[in-house]
């Protein structure tokens, strides 16, 4: 088990969902919030860890990044702050909202434990379909 709680790099946690419309687009960008996508320094392989630091309740996700924070334009940066608890998890993982689109960096797969991709090379073909 791995956890690093600032890492200094940018993750996101998805749902297959959210997994399939980056692999379509070749991007991380929410269009659900029109602010933009929130990421977080948070570091893990645990599906629990996760679950419980960003207050999230998924029952299969993905681990998409990480990028270097420092590498961000601060211009981009609408907002930094930390994971309110939601239900039965705690929060407390830092979030960042940024407002441009990313491109994919790699892709982890936390209920099976494994590296499927990276950029727009992904290794298991069935993953959306």
């Amino acid at each position: 088990m791995v956890f690093i709680y600032d890492s200094g790099y940018l993750y996101r946690y998805v749902d297959r969902a959210e997994l399939c419309f980056i692999l379509k687009n070749g991007i991380v960008y929410s269009t659900k919030n029109p602010k933009g996508t929130y990421w977080t320094t948070l570091f893990t392989d645990s599906p629990s860890i996760a679950r419980n630091w960003l207050a999230v309740d998924k029952s299969e996700f993905f681990r998409i990044g990480g990028f270097r924070l420092a590498d961000v334009d601060p211009r981009h940066i609408k907002y930094s702050g930390i994971v309110k608890p939601s239900g039965n998890f705690k929060g407390g993982a830092i979030e960042i909202l940024i407002d441009i689109p990313i491109p994919i960096i790699s892709i982890y797969d936390m209920m099976r434990g494994r590296q499927i991709g990276s950029y727009m090379n992904v290794s298991d073909p069935t993953l959306c379909r």
